[in-house]
């Protein structure tokens, strides 16, 4: 077997275990063991074989390079990070498939383990279907949800359903197309049921949308297939046509046996649908800079500053893959993607009617190629169709696959190169050097990325599972190296944080060291509001009141519909017994609704019980700390002790896992001044 497609199918299988790519720490050791399968095209046995469409090639090349230097040259060049893995990536397999794995032997095996490793998924996702909770094969990798909605070994149930969708594709193509015996098709036809019934226990109506768009597209062409095979008759035809007709009907019906995945699919046509307002977010994101974008992944933060209020989950995503490139990359990066995706349609239909428009005995010299064209012009299909509502070109591992399919519509085979002098040959040889190019300047790029990220994924861990001092030292280790990565500071404040609440004897000390670490990390994401939230608490507890009250400003204007904004507003301001205020900013929370009113709840009980055992106070006799409280609200310095003295009840316990994701603003946003003390 060829070394190369060994590696790429154990880069596959390293995503897909490690949740398909979803942060860096994984993306870039999986990515990166791509680049060495790019690498080993090299050697003797990679041979170029076929003549692909040279358009596909050149518009799928074009496309990438704009998207990668337009997201080097993104303002915040560690989120945009991600992105370029995806991208670098997703070339290094989609010229792989186009120019060196062409023979249906080998993409039969790369498909057939792709396949596999989707029903491998299927274990997770039937425990956490029929138990109804988040349970994940990684503990340190776990779902912020706890329903039912299946995801594997995914986060997120809509980039689980997106991988199984194509994997039920290609696995319902071979099962009808194949060259296989009776043994082996029948295994094709379990995995895409199976793979089918993944896709419905998601409860993704983007997937219910799409796998049916998808099968739609299969039904079509193998008729039109059947419809040309003379040594056929049209009642194969009828008897094919059926045949997924059942499948699909059947699955319906079983799906409609549950209460929750039927549910889903009524939801289908839901004009309540928060997509609609992340979509207008992403215009108004896309109105800053029509031409170019914003820069990579940039949504990520405008989404926050343009959210409307309704929207209290992350925005992390668009939900939608068109609108997200329009965004991030301008009217540029959309036009390019239109090039491409035309190219490849064109090639696909001219790929399917070489195959297809030939006699039985030329067909019969063509293997697979019949069914692995038909499924990957499925899976092109049914992502056109889940990109509107989902986001998997943003999840590597998904992408990577939807780029192999490209590769193999780009490049079908059937059609010899034999001539140095035909047409487009310098420039395929150019593109085929390209993959070990490529792969060896990601491994360059990369892999000094992963240490800073390693640290960074086991302090988060590690505070997580209670241990604060330890988390601290994990990413104090992380920084001794790494000094551009922002989510090490923040991991190591909250670290500092939690321990100078915890009574420890140096607490003076560590609250010096997370108002450090915070401003640190803000100083490198300036825009980041759960730095900025997380700052603002620090500096608070030193008792430093305006500073505190500035950064918490600056956090408002870069999300100023958060509910969480308000509640740590009303943090600070309880803790300086502020109670009016503190009461006035956790009901503004509480109006706005989200997680961000779950703490404002708790903060409203703590001002009551504070004002509750200050009233005897009252009546009796007001100290003349109580006078200096009243007058600092007038406009004189307000007290530098911290509240949880003279007797004042706890603040609410404010965790990093209650702080929204990293926030950015636009421009005009100036950083606060910080006083790092």
């Amino acid at each position: 077997m060829n070394l190369a497609l060994v590696i790429l199918i154990a880069a596959l299988a390293f995503l897909e275990v490690f949740i398909g790519g979803a942060r860096l720490l994984y993306a870039i050791p999986g990515i990166c063991l791509l680049g060495v399968a790019g690498i080993l095209t090299l050697l003797p046995g990679s041979k170029s074989g076929g003549k692909p469409d040279l358009a596909a090639l050149l518009s799928a090349t074009a496309f990438t390079a704009y998207i990668i230097l337009r997201n080097r040259l993104s303002e915040i060049e560690y989120i945009a990070r991600l992105q370029l893995f995806i991208m670098a990536g997703s070339l290094i397999a989609y010229l792989m498939l186009s120019l060196i794995l062409t023979q249906p032997k080998q993409r039969k095996i790369l498909f057939g383990s792709i396949i596999i490793l989707a029903l491998i998924q299927l274990y997770p996702a039937l425990i956490q279907f029929t138990q109804g909770n988040h349970w994940m094969p990684l503990s340190w990798a776990q779902r912020q949800d706890a329903n039912w909605r299946a995801s594997g070994f995914f986060i997120s149930p809509n980039n689980f359903a997106g991988l199984m969708e194509l994997a039920c594709l290609m696995a319902t193509s071979l099962a009808i197309w194949g060259r296989t015996g009776w043994i082996g098709r029948m295994l094709f036809a379990y995995a895409a049921i199976a793979s089918a019934a993944g896709v419905l226990i998601s409860g993704s109506r983007g997937g219910y949308l799409s796998l049916t768009a998808g099968l739609g597209i299969i039904i079509i062409l193998s008729m039109l297939a059947w419809g040309r095979q003379r040594a056929k008759s049209l009642i194969g035809a009828s008897v094919v046509g059926g045949a997924l007709i059942v499948i699909v009907s059947g699955g319906l019906w079983w799906a409609l046996q549950s209460s929750s995945v039927s549910e889903r699919m009524a939801q289908i046509n839901d004009p309540q649908n928060m997509r609609l307002l992340l979509w207008k977010s992403a215009l108004q994101q896309f109105d800053l800079s029509p031409i170019w974008g914003t820069g990579g992944f940039s949504f990520l933060y405008f989404g926050r500053l343009f959210r409307d209020p309704m929207v209290q989950n992350d925005p992390i995503h668009v939900h939608n893959d068109y609108i997200q490139l329009l965004a991030d990359y301008g009217l540029v990066g959309a036009g390019l993607f239109l090039l491409l995706l035309g190219a490849h349609l064109r090639a696909g239909v001219t790929g399917f009617r070489h195959l297809v428009w030939k006699s039985p005995e030329e067909n019969s010299s063509y293997g697979d190629r019949l069914p692995l064209i038909i499924g990957s012009l499925a899976g092109l299909s049914a992502y056109m169709v889940h990109s509107v509502v989902d986001f998997n070109m943003q999840l590597p591992l998904n992408a990577l696959v939807m780029a192999m399919l490209l590769g193999v519509i780009a490049n079908p085979g059937g059609r010899s190169i034999t001539l140095r002098t035909q047409p487009g040959h310098l420039r395929r040889t150019i593109l085929r050097w390209l993959i070990p190019a490529l792969g060896a300047t990601l491994l360059i790029y990369g892999i000094p990325k992963i240490p800073g990220e390693f640290y960074s994924e086991k302090a988060r861990v590690t505070l997580r599972d209670g241990n604060a001092k330890e988390a601290l030292d994990i990413a104090r280790t992380g920084l001794a190296t790494t000094k551009n990565n922002p989510e090490l500071y923040f991991q190591a404040g909250d670290a500092a944080l939690h321990l100078s609440e915890s009574g420890e004897k140096d607490a003076g000390r560590f609250h010096l060291e997370s108002v450090e670490m915070f401003a640190k990390g803000l100083a490198i994401f300036p825009y980041d509001s759960r730095l900025a939230l997380k700052l603002a608490m620090a500096q608070a507890s030193l008792g430093d009141y305006y500073t505190a009250v500035e950064t918490m400003n600056y956090a408002k204007k870069l999300d100023p519909n958060s509910a969480f904004v308000p509640a740590y507003r009303g943090y600070i301001e309880y803790l300086f017994r502020y109670y009016d205020d503190a009461g006035a900013s956790f009901q503004n929370a509480i109006d706005i609704g989200g997680e961000g009113s779950g703490i404002a709840i708790q903060g409203i009980e703590l001002v009551e019980k504070a004002r509750n055992q200050a009233r005897p106070l009252i009546n009796t006799a007001a100290s003349a700390a109580d006078l200096q409280i009243s007058e600092s609200r007038e406009g004189t310095i307000p007290p530098k002790t911290n509240s949880r003295i003279n007797n004042s009840p706890p603040p609410p316990n404010f965790n990093a896992t209650q702080a929204p994701p990293s926030i950015e603003g636009s421009d005009g946003v100036m950083a606060p001044s910080v006083n790092q003390h």
